[in-house]
């Protein structure tokens, strides 16, 4: 009875102990006698601090709980009654650490409490608050250099990382990728670019991830890195940054606005006739594609790319009051919103006389200019002329060259469609004392001024070649003017020319009389006395000329001239002096007496010198 009692009393001290909740005894046996039991507590923790960081961050510290036995106590936290994140244990989770870092947190005032844990027994802190003034970056904030760049133009960003009450998070450091938006590719296809913080050179398209340094929640730029914007497309833009669920409520608005650096021509009509206006509209460009609008009032614009025709037509474009100004001249010319219409009013309607392509262009200075000219195709107009051009402005007196005859319309372009043998007659030089103006045709015949002379045309131009086709030879010094038509059409500006005396190679006859008989109509080099009868006489003085019977001035030297005659005859005055300067006509006469009785016939009557050719007259009774 006494064992069972013993027993029972052990029965009740168990439970008493399951009771109270803080105690507990151990027994090894169920047995008879009498025992001592240890019984202690699990102590809850005490939160020793809740320390707010910027960027919604709360570090909790706590003090450790000693275990009532073997093992080691754990802890968890909680937050406002729920699981805290970072590196804060949770109640699924608890570890051994007494300090964590809670993040995430919202702008205010959080509640923590630490629960210890050990075996099945847990102990809970009391509540500790912290409040959190500046919490984690939710959004940026973005500022610009200028909010009115040029197209591609710079501007530097500064770009800040806020909180929900658009306090600056200073702990958001370091690179960050970030990713921009709001403005588009220009009409050119120039992407909007940031410059990163890696490199300089690093310009990294809108929409693609660019890293950026941020220093205390800011990034700026610095070293012509970290931030710097361009934007090529014209007009507003709202340019944006986001990282992840960071974004930018509030973008950055700019006007981007196009600088005009060169033009665009375009043409009423890409065939226009010859002489007649054509419209141009000319439209002023950035260098991305971008019309620039800003590019207004009067501009003082120089045309280019056209020549003067064959004739001497300058081409002309129109100004703004309507006036035609030569090409290679200022012209002032009207824009509106980047624009100049010539069918408005505003200048810029061109004439062209030159026949062919001619590629049009305007400038304004080295400032704005024309890359690419609009092409103009201009057909040659009909046939109203013939031009001639020469060799030589200033030929030498029977000193062949050549003159090339061209087929012509009203400005002098070439009418390609006159082709083949044409029969032309040439005039305007005169003849000299002893020969005429001549031209070889095509054959290679010699024919005088003032006769048919045929042609060959190729294309609209006859080509002197070997001494054909055109081949010249004028015979009287001076100024002179040579024509030419084929019947139908005429030179209308007749080719001018300086002829030069040529070098003394002839003798000639000069002021010769005769006692009786009649003297041929042609009588310089060689002359014929008929009828002059017996003891008739006949006088001459002689001359030094070129070959075209020109006589020369100034020799140079004194020349003596011997006159001689055959049987029958004699010769009186025998040598004559030429001077050797002034006119190179001897000062004397000779005087040649035929013979006094009995028929003659052919008497020759030689005038000869040194190094020219001689001089003959030739007498009959």
């Amino acid at each position: 009875m006494r064992r069972l009692a013993g027993h029972a009393l052990a029965l009740i001290a168990i439970a008493a102990v399951a009771i109270g909740g803080n105690a507990i005894a151990f027994f090894s046996a169920p047995g008879s006698g009498t025992a001592s039991a240890a019984v202690t507590k699990l102590t809850a923790p005490t939160i020793s601090a809740t320390t707010p960081a910027i960027g919604g961050t709360m570090t909790v510290t706590w003090g450790a709980t000693v275990a009532p036995g073997a093992g080691s106590v754990t802890y968890y936290v909680t937050r406002d009654g729920g699981e805290p994140a970072g590196s804060c244990p949770t109640k699924a989770a608890p570890t051994i650490v007494v300090t964590c870092k809670d993040t995430g947190l919202t702008v205010g005032e959080h509640s923590y409490t630490v629960t210890a844990v050990w075996e099945t027994w847990s102990a809970t802190s009391a509540v500790k608050k912290g409040k959190i003034e500046i919490g984690e970056a939710v959004k940026f904030t973005i500022a610009g250099s200028t909010t009115t760049p040029a197209t591609g133009g710079a501007v530097n960003l500064t770009i800040t990382a806020k909180d929900v009450n658009n306090k600056t998070v200073t702990t958001y450091t370091g690179q960050h990728l970030l990713i921009f938006a709001g403005a588009d590719s220009s009409p050119g296809g120039n992407a909007p670019t940031v410059v990163s913080y890696t490199s300089s050179t690093s310009a990294v398209a809108f929409g693609t991830a660019t890293t950026l340094n941020f220093s205390s929640g800011v990034s700026s730029v610095g070293s012509s890195k970290n931030g710097i914007l361009k934007i090529y497309d014209a007009g507003p833009a709202s340019v944006t940054a986001t990282e992840g669920s960071i974004t930018t409520p509030t973008p950055l608005a700019l006007t981007v606005s196009p600088v005009a650096s060169r033009f665009v021509l375009a043409a009423a009509s890409a065939t226009p006739a010859l002489g007649e206006g054509d419209d141009l509209t000319i439209t002023a460009f950035d260098a991305y594609g971008n019309v620039a609008t800003g590019y207004a009032g009067s501009k003082n614009l120089v045309f280019s790319g056209a020549t003067s025709s064959p004739g001497g037509n300058a081409p002309t474009a129109t100004n703004s009051s309507g006036t035609a100004i030569a090409f290679g001249s200022t012209t002032a010319v009207q824009f509106s919103e980047g624009v100049a219409e010539a069918g408005e009013g505003d200048g810029g309607e061109i004439v062209v006389y030159k026949s062919g392509v001619s590629t049009i262009k305007a400038a304004e200075g080295s400032t704005v200019t024309t890359p690419t000219g609009v092409a103009l195709t201009l057909a040659t107009g009909a046939l109203t002329k013939l031009g001639l051009s020469s060799s030589t402005a200033t030929p030498t007196a029977g000193t062949g060259f050549n003159v090339t005859t061209t087929a012509q319309d009203v400005y002098g372009n070439t009418v390609t469609t006159y082709t083949g043998s044409k029969n032309i007659t040439f005039s305007g030089a005169s003849a000299s004392p002893g020969a005429l103006p001549t031209v070889v045709n095509s054959a290679g015949t010699v024919v005088n001024f003032g006769s048919p002379t045929a042609l060959t045309f190729t294309s609209g131009v006859a080509t002197p070649a070997s001494s054909k086709n055109g081949f010249m030879k004028l015979a009287l010094p001076g100024a002179t003017s040579v024509s030419a038509t084929d019947g139908t059409v005429s030179t209308a500006t007749p080719l001018a020319l300086t002829v030069a005396i040529g070098t003394a190679s002839k003798l000639a006859v000069s002021e010769l009389t005769a006692s009786a008989g009649t003297i041929s109509s042609t009588c310089y080099f060689t002359c014929a006395v008929t009828g002059l009868g017996n003891s008739g006489t006949v006088k001459a003085k002689i001359a030094i000329t070129d070959s075209m019977g020109n006589v020369i001035t100034s020799v140079g030297a004194a020349k003596s001239v011997t006159v001689t005659a055959t049987a029958g005859g004699t010769i009186a005055g025998s040598p004559l002096s030429v001077p050797a300067s002034g006119t190179a006509i001897s000062g004397t006469q000779f005087t040649y007496t035929a013979q006094a009785s009995g028929s003659f016939s052919n008497h020759t009557i030689t005038a000869a010198s040194s190094g020219y050719t001689s001089a003959t007259v030739t007498v009959s009774k």
